[in-house]
């Protein structure tokens, strides 16, 4: 059980019996375009109940709410966007988090179905087919939200390994939106990388777009890492890639499929060259944990695996050595190399986790 800040058992109870009222008042302020409405200027609440549409009254009560949630802050009888809310929920912030918002009140209707998919076994949310304009579409949103978490974790995963050489080939297995690849080459503008995905998401032009500063740098690699048949993933050369990630891959897949998707990763990793799995593991802590129900409702096989299962995996794979950073966003770090030394200069000064 998550536990409270002032470590009182009872309150950690009560917050995660209740987490859902938060839940809810967030994703109503956003849906009822509150968050744009004083995103660029401060308005009264009368301001805001006659644009929006509610009673003074009650309205009034539910943004003090928002203020003590620190989502809003309030001076005199005029609110606004928090400074610690701001950088998620204004529109015009790089770090805007309003996609994940919007997909995760989309995910929200999956709990309902939480007993009866533990009684079949099976998914049964969404489970029906799509056509391809709704897969089009789910794809779209999925993507959005992904990017806008990943834009976040991505920044907290560079500045693990501050001390690479100065050029080297970084593949990216799984990059999805490239915000990985992208924070990567700004980073380090001596290397390359190399951007692996469904020749679907490649063909995105606003995934173009928006690695254009680094275009030069990159190669395509479009590819399913769970196809048998010869692909594009073998054009790139056994123990090749200085530099490999696995972010928030492992857990839309199976266990039988990530340890396939775990071999060829490591087939790619160079003798000195690092393996890095970024994600949410079910033994970590309650995150993983609820993590793993989330796929266990939405995707097809997914699952939050055991960290202490992936080592192993890596292990088998050749990669003996390993470190686990915890990221202050919640996700977890797993760093491999076939011996000690590579790691030494993933080591921070004086660090002895492991």
């Amino acid at each position: 059980m998550p536990t409270a800040d002032n470590g009182s058992s009872f309150l950690a109870f009560s917050d995660l019996l209740t987490g859902y009222r938060g839940s809810a008042v967030l994703m109503l302020a956003h849906e009822s375009g509150l968050f744009d409405l004083i995103a660029s200027q401060e308005c009264s609440a009368e301001e805001i109940c006659a644009s929006i549409g509610w009673d003074l009254e009650y309205g009034r009560r539910f943004l003090d709410c928002l203020c003590q949630l620190g989502l809003l802050c309030k001076e005199e009888n005029r609110y606004g966007l928090s400074p610690e809310a701001q950088p998620y929920l204004d529109p015009h912030s790089p770090s805007s988090q309003r996609r994940t918002v919007d997909f995760e009140q989309q995910l929200l209707l999956s709990w309902d179905h939480l007993a009866a998919t533990l009684k079949t076994g099976n998914r049964i949310f969404a489970a029906g087919d799509k056509c391809p304009e709704e897969l089009h579409q789910a794809r779209i949103r999925y993507l959005g939200a992904m990017d806008e978490a990943a834009g976040v974790r991505a920044e907290e995963v560079w500045q693990c390994c501050p001390d690479l050489p100065p050029s080297g080939t970084m593949l990216d297995l799984g990059a999805g939106s490239g915000a990985f690849i992208g924070e990567f080459l700004r980073r380090n503008p001596g290397w390359s990388a190399i951007f692996c995905d469904l020749p679907e998401i490649i063909a995105s032009e606003e995934l173009h777009r928006r690695l254009t500063p680094w275009q030069e740098r990159i190669t395509w690699c479009g590819c399913n890492l769970l196809d048998e048949e010869p692909s594009d993933l073998d054009c790139i050369m056994d123990r090749s890639c200085d530099l490999v990630l696995l972010s928030n891959v492992l857990h839309c897949q199976g266990t039988d499929e990530s340890r396939l998707v775990l071999r060829r990763a490591a087939s790619k990793t160079s003798t000195e060259g690092l393996l890095m799995v970024h994600d949410f593991f079910a033994d970590t802590d309650w995150r993983g944990a609820l993590y793993d129900l989330h796929m266990m409702l939405n995707t097809y096989n997914g699952k939050t695996h055991r960290r202490d299962d992936i080592i192993a995996a890596a292990g088998r794979c050749g990669l003996s050595s390993h470190r686990t950073r915890q990221l202050p966003s919640g996700s977890t770090l797993l760093v491999f190399a076939r011996s000690e030394e590579p790691l030494c200069r993933f080591d921070p000064p004086g660090d002895t986790s492991s």
